[in-house]
C-alpha cells in the first residue's frame, strides 16, 4: 500500500460527513493503489530494457514510480499549503545510472501514471495532477539539459586529452580508453583537418563549432574528435568507409575562418597514423604561407599535405623529406641512382625544361627524353612538364642525392 499521508479531518463535525469523507479516501486510495499496481504490473512491457535489469536494479525503478506517485499525493492532501519545486519525476543520480534516453523512457512511464490517476479525481484533483504532471516534465527537461550539458562538458575534455597526445606523440592504453569511451574502433582510418576557427575571436569558435562537426560529420557517416593546437582547430575524421577525405572536409569548411588556410592530412591507419597525419595537418599550416598567390595572398582551400611535401621539408619536417625520398627519389633510382631515369630528370631540370638541351647533353634523341620523363611520370605520379610538380620532383632528388652520400645519416 502507498504510504498514506493524513488527511485534514472536515471543519464540520458531522459524524455523517466525516463518515462520507471516510469513505471517499478510502475509494481514492484504492484508486490510486490500482494504478501504481497496473502501472509496475506492465513495467516491462512499457519499458523493455528492465526485463534485463537485476532484482534492486528492477526495485530502484519501482521506487521512483512509488515516489512520484506518493509526492503527487502529499501535495493534494496539503491543499496547496506544501510548498517547493516539483521534483523531476525520475532523479539525477538514477538519471546518469539508466543513461539519457532510458531516463526519458522511465519519465514518459510516470507521467503517463500520474494523468491516469488525475482522470480518477473530482475536477479540481483532476486539474491539480495535470498542473503538477506538467511541472514534473519541466523539471525533467531541465534536469536532462543540465545532464547533457555537463556529459558534453566532459566528452570535450576527453577529445581535448586525446588530440593533444596524438599532437605530442605521447598516446598511450589511456588514449585507447578514452577512444573508446567516444565510441572509437579498436582499428580505424582517419586524416586530419587544421585550421582557425571561425569566429574565434573571443576564444570560443571551436567550443561553438564542436558540436556542429560532429553533427556535420555524423550525417556523412563518420566520426570526429576536436582539440586545438596553438590556436588552430584540430579535427580528426574517421570516415568509416562512408566517404573521402575531401568530401568530409568540403562539409566542415563553413566552420573555418573565410581565406584562412585549411590543411587536410594524409589517410593513416590506427593511432600512430592519427599522430602521422595530424603532425602532417600542422606541418601543411605551418609552411602555407610559402604557396600563397603573391598578389592576392589567397590559398587553395583545403590545401593536402602531400601536396606541399617540398616546402614541408625546407621549413623542416623530417616525415615529408622521408616520404619524397621513398616514394619519390627511390622510386626513381631503385638500386641505380646514376641510371638513366634520375640521371634524364635531374639533367632535365637543370637545362630550364627544354628537350633538346637535355637530348643534347646526353647525347640521345630528343624523343627518348620524352618518353623517359613519361616513365617518370608512370613511376612517381609527378610530371616534370609541370612547374609545380618538377618543383617537387628535384626536392626529391636533391633530398635523395644528399642521403645517398650520406648513407649513416638515414
Amino acid at each position: 500500500m502507498i504510504g498514506k499521508p493524513k488527511r485534514s479531518r472536515p471543519k464540520d463535525d458531522d459524524p455523517a460527513e466525516a463518515q462520507q469523507a471516510r469513505q471517499a479516501s478510502t475509494a481514492s486510495d484504492a484508486a490510486m493503489e490500482r494504478i501504481l499496481r497496473k502501472t509496475l504490473d506492465h513495467l516491462e512491457e512499457a519499458l523493455p530494457w528492465a526485463r534485463s535489469l537485476p532484482a534492486d536494479g528492477r526495485r530502484t525503478l519501482e521506487g521512483a514510480i512509488r515516489t512520484a506517485l506518493d509526492d503527487l499525493l502529499a501535495r493534494l492532501d496539503s491543499q496547496g499549503k506544501e510548498e517547493g519545486e516539483v521534483p523531476s519525476p525520475v532523479p539525477a543520480e538514477l538519471s546518469r545510472s539508466l543513461g539519457p534516453h532510458r531516463a526519458m523512457e522511465l519519465t514518459r512511464v510516470i507521467l503517463d501514471m500520474l494523468e491516469e490517476a488525475g482522470r480518477t479525481m473530482e475536477a479540481e484533483g483532476e486539474r491539480s495532477t495535470l498542473v503538477y504532471a506538467r511541472h514534473a516534465a519541466t523539471a525533467a527537461a531541465g534536469l536532462y539539459a543540465d545532464l547533457a550539458e555537463a556529459r558534453s562538458g566532459r566528452k570535450a575534455v576527453t577529445e581535448s586529452r586525446i588530440i593533444r597526445h596524438l599532437i605530442e606523440k605521447t598516446a598511450d592504453t589511456r588514449t585507447v580508453d578514452d577512444l573508446a569511451r567516444l565510441g572509437w574502433p579498436t582499428e580505424f582510418d582517419c586524416f586530419a583537418v587544421v585550421g582557425e576557427a571561425r569566429g574565434n575571436d573571443d576564444g570560443q569558435g571551436m567550443e561553438n563549432a564542436r558540436q556542429p562537426i560532429h553533427t556535420t560529420v555524423a550525417h556523412e557517416g563518420g566520426r570526429a574528435l576536436v582539440g586545438e593546437s596553438d590556436g588552430l582547430m584540430t579535427v580528426l575524421i574517421n570516415p568509416d568507409r562512408s566517404g573521402t577525405p575531401a568530401d568530409f572536409c568540403a562539409s566542415i569548411l563553413r566552420f573555418f575562418a573565410d581565406g584562412s588556410a585549411v590543411c587536410l592530412g594524409p589517410v593513416r591507419h590506427g593511432i600512430p597514423g592519427a599522430e602521422a597525419s595530424i603532425g602532417a595537418a600542422l606541418s601543411t599550416h605551418a609552411a602555407a604561407p610559402a604557396v600563397a598567390d603573391p598578389i592576392t595572398a589567397a590559398l587553395p582551400r583545403p590545401l593536402h599535405a602531400d601536396d606541399l611535401l617540398p616546402e614541408r621539408a625546407l621549413n623542416g619536417d623530417r616525415d615529408a623529406a622521408d616520404q619524397l625520398y621513398q616514394e619519390v627519389y627511390l622510386s626513381l633510382a631503385g638500386q641505380d641512382p646514376d641510371g638513366p631515369l634520375p640521371t634524364t630528370l635531374l639533367t632535365f631540370l637543370r637545362s630550364g625544361n627544354s628537350l633538346e638541351v637535355t637530348a643534347k647533353k646526353l647525347g640521345i634523341h630528343p624523343n627518348t627524353v620524352r618518353y623517359r620523363l613519361r616513365r617518370c611520370v608512370e613511376v612517381t605520379g609527378w610530371d616534370a612538364m609541370d612547374p609545380r610538380e618538377s618543383f617537387v620532383l628535384q626536392a626529391a632528388l636533391i633530398i635523395g642525392r644528399i642521403r645517398r652520400s650520406h648513407p649513416g645519416a638515414d
